[in-house]
């Protein structure tokens, strides 16, 4: 009887152990650990690498305008200037004897991190993961010398145009709502603000309960869940992330904003709000932007460049944030066109909004952008940071059900969509322009 008892005692836990791990309906394995830690495990057996992304919900969005550019000034510290017990060239030399890819990225949203390697080094790469996410130390000499490094990168990013236009254009859009700031800071506040400042911001947001923790690869799912155990489970929790959340401004009219610079053609931005990242119209916008300016069979492409040869180059796209969204309008022009580019976009817009699209236009874009959804999902570090990202303000679901919602989206909707949202007398109007 006692070995019986035994026996069933060892069934009852691998019943237990495999009811935990079990996939789900897409593949992927998932858990929450006790401190909050979200943990999700896909298995891909194509080559013999492992890729783990791991997302903060901490973005410019949370910071106060004391912290101002805290969070990307964090992340590079985190990735190059040492954690507890390594310094960051130590962690460089680590990384680069085990061949693995590291990086991180920074967003109104969200911070991510990613490791990429052979697969038998996956345990040193959960161990250092995790040590650079909790036990980053960044001693004040070597925060120096990074904060001149974020400094170059303000310099590099003011004098490309594209990205000048599109950070003023945010400011004056969105006002006093987070998506307003400028996600790399400014030069003032990134030489300015106290090491033991950031230090506490580090330690406020770093906890697990305010990450998702996403693997992929050529690995097993209940020895790799075990492993991330071992390392991140006792990590305690912390202070769940607060937005620093408000309305964008109201706007009734068409507002400019001229950027003299050193260039030999101008710019053209026309920016409104879209949606929050909860509503169901984000698959049908997506399509939207698809068919108006996404390649050289796109509607603004065909009339703008293609038949009256007005621009070099013509976009449109919807970008998806965790509150209000971005539509933009951009081409790159001679600076005598702006106005006459600008009249055709608004009148080509106002076609669709009271003619709408066809139903041959709906079917190429939805097998468009399913095309480039599974291209983009076809790496295994791709996969991760999506599902990651994702998972930080919409939910993992929203990637996973994507081409099913995409396919949903009907022509009564999209055209409806049009009508809401193509703000053709309410909207940013950004230029660029030579000196």
């Amino acid at each position: 009887m006692k070995v019986k008892f035994i026996f069933a005692g060892l069934a009852l836990l691998i019943m237990s152990a495999s009811a935990v791990m079990a996939a789900d309906q897409w593949g992927w394995h998932r858990e929450q650990l006790d401190n909050g830690l979200k943990v999700m495990i896909k298995e891909n057996h194509q080559v013999p690498q492992v890729n783990i992304s791991t997302t903060v919900k901490v973005g410019a969005k949370n910071e106060s305008d004391y912290f101002d550019g805290a969070t990307h000034l964090l992340e590079h510290l985190i990735l190059f200037r040492g954690t507890e017990t390594m310094t960051g060239e130590e962690v460089g030399n680590a990384m680069k004897a085990h061949g693995a890819y590291f990086n991180g990225y920074t967003s109104s949203d969200w911070t991510d991190f990613v490791i990429s390697l052979p697969k038998e080094y996956l345990d040193f790469a959960l161990q250092i993961h995790r040590d650079m996410l909790f036990h980053s130390n960044f001693p004040k000499e070597e925060m120096d010398k990074e904060r001149q490094a974020v400094y170059e990168e303000i310099n590099i990013s003011e004098d490309n145009p594209v990205g000048k236009a599109y950070r003023a254009s945010l400011a004056t859009l969105y006002g006093d709502h987070p998506y307003a700031k400028n996600v790399l800071g400014t030069q003032e506040k990134i030489l300015s603000i106290p090491r033991d400042s950031v230090y506490a911001y580090y330690k406020r947001y770093y906890a697990p309960n305010n990450m998702t923790l996403v693997i992929v690869g050529d690995i097993d799912p209940a020895a790799t869940m075990e492993l991330v155990k071992k390392y991140f489970a006792e990590i305690p929790r912390g202070e769940v992330a607060t937005d620093r959340y408000a309305d964008p401004p109201e706007r009734d009219k068409i507002e400019e904003i001229t950027i003299p610079k050193d260039v030999n053609q101008a710019y053209l931005m026309m920016m409104s709000i879209g949606p929050k990242s909860d509503s169901p119209d984000q698959y049908t916008l997506d399509i939207m932007a698809n068919l108006l300016g996404n390649g050289e069979s796109s509607r603004l492409y065909k009339q703008l460049k293609d038949n009256l040869g007005l621009v070099y180059s013509i976009n449109y796209n919807f970008y998806t944030s965790k509150y209000e969204g971005t539509l933009l309008a951009y081409a790159a022009l001679e600076p005598s066109r702006i106005d006459t580019v600008e009249t055709e976009v608004v009148k080509l817009l106002n076609e669709v909004k009271q003619n709408g699209f066809t139903e041959q236009e709906l079917r190429k874009a939805k097998n468009a952008i399913k095309t480039n959804y599974y291209l983009s999902n076809e790496r295994g570090l791709d996969l991760a940071d999506n599902i990651a990202q994702y998972d930080s303000f919409i939910g993992y679901e929203y990637i996973l059900n994507y081409p099913e919602n995409i396919e949903k989206v009907t022509l009564a909707q999209l055209n409806e969509a049009a009508k809401k949202y193509l703000n053709t007398d309410s909207y940013v109007k950004t230029m660029v322009v030579p000196k």
